[in-house]
């Protein structure tokens, strides 16, 4: 093929090219004879597999084009997906306001969403709170909002009822799991924490230490015990492992800083001679 069969086949398509003929498979930089645009095709995708030449506003326009719509054609579409039209059709790609022909609601949405399967009805699949509702729910939970509803996952400032605690549950975690308070959730966690008198001493004997005051109720205090090994008393917890009783055994054997001294006087007085 020669560059002149090349242009003469180029100019046919409505662009005049600007520089040699480079091939076939590389981009040819042309001007559109339409919308006088410069862009740079292949000859290849232009004549033999029919693309447009110009790829910048004729382009755009044929693509626009082929997306414009007219105004009963949309409606018809809407009507069909559920959505009743208040407005007429703005246009590809903008809000439109419609009404559920379900539940009645209104709300703002866009054809290719309806077309694509995208614009159901929020309100009718239960979706949709109220700050009415959200805070009648939120109200049976035992929780006092201070504000008003900020969305189902958005930490909400709410009051609880049963303790005072002012904190920010999330109306979804509400809704599924009912009351949500850290105050309460901690006081609920040291209830299931919480050692009764017998316990505390079973607690205490299984680590072989002998309680030597009365329990103190909490887990977390010291308790004054003897070890029933080695007769020393240590101050442990009756929640204290089997590490914390060998600790507190350790602690009950003489340091060797206590031991080093007698054991020096000991040694003198042996290797001392005797006089005869």
């Amino acid at each position: 093929m020669t560059e002149g069969e090349a242009v003469k086949a180029m100019l046919d398509r409505g662009t005049r090219p600007q520089e040699p003929f480079p091939g076939t498979q590389l981009p040819w930089k042309c001007r559109c004879l339409t919308c006088n645009e410069v862009s740079s095709p292949r000859y290849n995708d232009v004549v033999n597999k029919g693309s447009g030449a110009c790829n910048r506003t004729c382009r755009s326009r044929k693509i626009a084009a082929k997306l414009t719509r007219d105004g009963a054609t949309a409606a018809a579409v809407m009507l069909d997906r559920g959505w009743d039209p208040l407005v007429e059709y703005p246009g590809a790609g903008k809000q439109w306001a419609a009404r559920c022909i379900h539940c009645g609601v209104i709300k703002p949405k866009k054809l290719a969403h309806v077309q694509r399967g995208r614009g159901g009805c929020t309100n009718c699949a239960g979706r949709d709170v109220t700050n009415e509702a959200a805070r009648q729910l939120m109200g049976k939970a035992d929780l006092q909002p201070l504000v008003d509803y900020p969305g189902s996952l958005q930490p909400w400032l709410c009051r609880c009822l049963r303790c005072g605690h002012v904190g920010t549950p999330a109306y979804a975690k509400v809704r599924t799991r009912g009351h949500q308070c850290w105050s309460c959730r901690s006081e609920k966690i040291a209830d299931a924490l919480r050692l009764d008198e017998e316990e505390a001493i079973a607690s205490m004997l299984e680590k072989a230490l002998d309680p030597l005051v009365p329990y103190p109720s909490s887990t977390e205090l010291p308790w004054k015990a003897r070890c029933m090994t080695c007769e020393r008393s240590s101050n442990p917890g009756p929640r204290c492992t089997t590490s914390a009783a060998r600790n507190a055994a350790a602690q009950s054997v003489p340091s060797a800083a206590s031991i080093l001294p007698n054991l020096a006087i000991s040694t003198s007085l042996s290797t001392t001679p005797t006089k005869p």
